[in-house]
């Protein structure tokens, strides 16, 4: 097996394959597509809202957590 690197356009589904590929007409492939998406800017990613209700952590649910700090700094 070897490979072959070329970029082309996907229409209705076909992807034409270059002419000077033309050997591989009729055979099998393994076809593997690398798709570039267009990249969000750091505003795009700021701006969208960190959503951590659904973590499920509760470490300090119903605790003081500068009080457990302090303790824990207590035992150095």
């Amino acid at each position: 097996m070897y490979a072959i690197e070329f970029e082309a356009d996907i229409r209705d589904g076909i992807v034409k394959i270059p002419a000077q590929y033309s050997r591989l007409e009729n055979s099998h492939a393994r076809i593997i597509l690398m798709i570039a998406e267009p990249e969000t800017s750091v505003v795009e990613q700021a701006a969208a809202p960190l959503d951590l209700t659904d973590c499920g952590v509760k470490t300090f649910k119903g605790q003081d957590a500068v009080e457990i700090q302090r303790e824990m700094r207590d035992d150095w």
